[in-house]
C-alpha cells in the first residue's frame, strides 16, 4: 500500500469513520483531536471536541497525514488494514440491507401512485476521482406545481443539496414527470439522500417522501479526491486577497461539519470550503481577534431583515456573553430604522433599506399598499430618501468612511430596474474609497433556499454577471444569491421541518461556550455567520497579515457602544437619512415597550367590522383607501405568516 492510501485509511478512521461509519479501534493510539460524536442537532450543533480540534490542531505536515507518526511499524499497518477491511465487508453488508428496506419502501409508494425516488450512480472514467463519479436522483410521481428539496447528508462532516437537472425555468413538475437532480461527491465515505416535499400553502411543513435513502462513495484514482479536497482546504490564497469582481458571483463549494476540525471554521465547527473554480479560502476571526483590531474599521450593511441577519451575527461575535444577553429583547433585536455597535475599534451598522419599494424616478409617485395596508407614507419617495442615505455615509471625513458596505439590490423584486436600483449608487462612490460593496439581492433568502433548477440558476448566474461587469469597479462584488441559500437550506429559521418556510436564516438561540463562561452564541446561523466573517475578511485584509499587526499593536480599549433609531412598528416601511440616534454605553438592555403593531395587520373581516364602527381612521391611520384595494396585484411574495399582495395606486 502506498503511503497516501494508508494515510487516507488513517484520516477515514480519524475523521469519526469518513469511510466506514465504524467505532474506532484504539483510540489510545490516536491524539489528533478530530471529534468523534455525531450532530444530533444538525449543522447548527455545538461540539465541544469540534472546538478543541480546531483550536489545538498544530500539524504542518497536511490535514491527512498527521496520525502516520503513530503507524511506521509494518506489523501495525498490515493488523489495521486487515481490521479496516473486516470492517469494510461487514459495514458494506448492512448498507446494502438498508439500501434494499429503502428500495422496496419506494416501489410500494411508486406501485400506488405515491411519491417517492430511486437513486442511480453514475460510474466515470477511468480518470474519476470517485465510484460512483456522481448521482442521479429522480423523483417519481411528483405532485404538480409542488416542489422538491434533495439534500445529501454526512452526519457531522457534510450537507449539500442536488441540482435539478431540467429545461423548465420553475422547480416543479406541471405534468406529472418525473424530476432528475444531480449531485457529486466530494470525499470517499457514507452519506445520506433525502428528498423533501414543498406543497404551495405557506406554513405547511414539508415532509420526506420516503426515509433517507444511504449511498457509498469510494475511491477511484487513490488518493486523488482526498488529494483535490486537502488543496482546497491548505493552498488557496484568501478570498480577500482576489481581484476578480465576479469572485462571489458563482458561490460554489462544500459545507464541511465539525468533525473535521477545521482551523477556517465558524463558531459551530462548520466550515465552507471554496470549489477550485472560486479559487481562495474563506478566512474566519475569533472573538479575541476582532476585539483587538488595532486601528478603526466599520461594516455597513443596508438590507431586509435577511440581511440583518449578517449584522446581528456579527454583533454576536463581538459582544462577550453578558453584554449581548439581551439582544434578542432589545432594540436592536428586529429594528426597522437604523442601528448600530462599537466594540473597541470596529463598528458595525444596519439600515433598513427596502429596496423592493423603489420607485422609477422618472415616473409619477404612487402609494403602496401590502393587503390591507399602506406601507410608506403618501407622497414619500423611497428611492430619493435612500439615495440621500447612501451620499450621508460619504459625506464625512474619508477616515470615516466604511472599510465594507454590503448594499441590497432589488434583482428578484418585479419592481427592479438596474438603471435606477443599482447603477446610480455605484457611480456615487467616492474614487478616493478604497473599500469593497457587495450586491446582494433577493434570491439571498431562506424562503427562496436557491431551490431552482439548472436553466433558472445558469439564467440568473448570466444576469448577475452581466450587471456586474457593467458597472465597471474593481471596488464591486456581487454576491451569488441562489448559490450561498441552498446548501445549509434545511437549516434555516425554521429547520429541517420546514424547508422554505423560514424568511430568514438566522434565529435567536444561547449556546454557551463550555471552555469560556463569559463567551456563548445568541445568534444560530452558519449562512449569516459565514456571511460575517467574509466581510470582515475584506474589512481587515488577509489574516496572517492581520494577526502579525496585532502582535506589533497594543491592545485598543474594548469598550462597548450601541445606538439605534429604531421604529416601534414595520408598518409604514422607514429610509430616514440623517436619524437621531439615541446612544448607549454598556450592555445592551431589554427596550422598554413591546408596541401592538397587530392594528395594522388588520383581515379584510376586521377592517370591514372596524368601518362600521367608525373607528378605522383612528386605529388604522395607514389603511389602504377602497379605491387602491380593488386594482390588480402587481407583485406577491411570502412574509413570516402569510402571503403579501402588492397594489400600486397613484396618488
Amino acid at each position: 500500500l502506498s503511503i497516501l492510501t494508508i494515510a487516507f485509511m488513517l484520516w477515514g478512521e480519524l475523521s469519526v469513520d469518513l469511510l466506514l461509519g465504524s467505532k474506532l479501534i484504539d483510540d489510545e493510539t490516536i491524539t489528533v483531536g478530530v471529534s468523534r460524536q455525531l450532530q444530533s442537532e444538525g449543522p447548527g450543533s455545538r461540539n465541544r471536541d469540534a472546538i478543541s480540534a480546531r483550536e489545538h490542531r498544530k500539524n504542518p505536515g497536511g490535514l491527512f497525514s498527521a496520525g502516520l507518526v503513530h503507524f511506521l511499524d509494518p506489523k501495525s499497518v498490515t493488523l489495521r488494514v486487515e481490521q479496516i477491511e473486516e470492517e469494510t465487508i461487514r459495514r458494506r453488508t448492512e448498507l446494502e440491507k438498508a439500501q434494499q428496506n429503502v428500495i422496496a419502501f419506494a416501489e410500494n409508494a411508486i406501485a400506488e401512485g405515491g411519491t417517492a425516488f430511486r437513486v442511480h450512480p453514475q460510474v466515470g472514467d477511468e480518470n474519476s476521482a470517485f465510484v460512483p463519479a456522481e448521482i442521479l436522483i429522480e423523483v417519481l410521481n411528483p405532485v404538480p406545481e409542488n416542489r422538491y428539496s434533495v439534500t445529501v447528508v454526512s452526519h457531522g462532516k457534510y450537507t449539500g443539496t442536488a441540482l435539478l437537472m431540467t429545461e423548465k425555468l420553475f422547480g416543479f413538475s406541471d405534468d406529472g414527470e418525473p424530476l432528475v437532480y444531480s449531485w457529486v461527491p466530494v470525499f470517499p465515505g457514507e452519506y445520506e439522500v433525502l428528498v423533501h416535499e414543498i406543497d404551495q400553502t405557506y406554513g405547511h411543513k414539508t415532509p420526506l417522501v420516503q426515509p433517507p435513502y444511504p449511498i457509498l462513495v469510494d475511491e477511484g484514482v487513490p488518493g486523488a479526491g482526498v488529494s483535490m479536497l486537502e488543496n482546497r482546504i491548505m493552498n488557496m490564497p484568501p478570498c480577500q486577497t482576489q481581484n476578480r469582481v465576479n469572485l462571489y458571483s458563482k458561490w460554489k463549494g462544500d459545507w464541511l461539519g465539525p468533525d473535521f476540525g477545521l482551523e477556517e471554521s465558524n463558531r459551530f465547527g462548520w466550515s465552507f470550503v471554496p470549489h477550485r473554480q472560486m479559487g481562495c479560502k474563506l478566512e474566519t476571526f475569533d472573538a479575541e481577534a476582532i476585539r483587538s483590531i488595532p486601528d478603526k474599521k466599520k461594516i455597513y450593511i443596508l438590507g431586509r431583515s435577511v440581511e440583518r441577519g449578517i449584522f446581528l451575527s456579527l454583533v454576536d461575535m463581538m459582544l462577550n456573553k453578558q453584554e449581548k444577553k439581551m439582544l434578542k429583547h432589545s432594540e436592536l433585536g428586529k429594528c426597522w430604522g437604523r442601528a448600530s455597535v462599537t466594540k473597541g475599534n470596529l463598528e458595525v451598522m444596519y439600515q433598513d433599506f427596502r429596496v423592493n419599494a423603489f420607485e422609477d424616478p422618472t415616473k409619477p409617485r404612487f402609494i403602496e399598499c401590502h393587503n390591507e395596508r399602506m406601507v410608506k407614507q403618501p407622497g414619500s419617495s423611497f428611492i430619493e430618501n435612500a439615495t440621500q442615505v447612501w451620499e450621508e455615509i460619504f459625506q464625512r471625513e474619508e477616515a470615516d468612511w466604511p472599510s465594507v458596505v454590503f448594499l441590497v439590490a432589488g434583482y428578484g423584486a418585479s419592481q427592479f430596474q438596474f438603471e435606477h436600483h443599482v447603477a446610480p449608487f455605484v457611480a456615487m462612490l467616492p474614487p478616493a474609497w478604497g473599500g469593497t460593496l457587495f450586491l446582494g439581492d433577493f434570491e439571498f433568502s431562506g424562503r427562496a433556499g436557491g431551490l431552482v433548477s439548472d436553466a433558472q440558476y445558469d439564467n440568473y448566474l448570466k444576469q448577475i454577471n452581466a450587471m456586474v461587469k457593467s458597472l465597471n469597479d474593481p471596488r464591486v462584488r456581487w454576491i451569488d444569491g441562489p448559490g450561498i441559500s441552498k446548501e445549509m437550506r434545511m437549516y434555516s429559521q425554521k429547520h429541517e421541518d420546514y424547508i422554505t418556510r423560514s424568511q430568514h436564516f438566522h434565529s435567536p438561540c444561547l449556546r454557551k461556550d463550555p471552555d469560556k463562561n463569559n463567551e456563548a452564541i445568541v445568534v444560530c446561523s452558519n449562512i449569516t455567520e459565514m456571511m460575517g466573517q467574509l466581510l470582515l475578511g475584506h474589512a481587515l485584509g488577509p489574516k496572517a497579515e492581520f494577526l502579525e499587526r496585532l502582535k506589533q499593536s497594543p491592545k485598543p480599549k474594548t469598550t462597548t457602544r450601541w445606538c439605534h433609531a429604531c421604529p416601534k412598528c414595520m408598518i409604514p416601511f422607514h429610509i430616514a437619512p440623517y436619524p437621531k440616534m439615541t446612544c448607549v454605553d454598556g450592555a445592551l438592555v431589554r427596550k422598554s415597550e413591546n408596541a401592538d403593531c397587530s392594528v395594522l395587520r388588520l383581515s379584510p373581516e376586521e377592517r370591514s367590522e372596524k368601518k362600521k364602527t367608525g373607528l378605522l381612521e383612528n386605529i388604522d391611520p395607514m389603511a389602504c383607501p377602497e379605491s387602491c384595494l380593488e386594482s390588480p396585484v402587481v407583485d406577491q411574495f411570502g412574509s413570516e405568516t402569510d402571503t403579501v399582495y402588492v397594489r400600486q395606486c397613484p396618488i
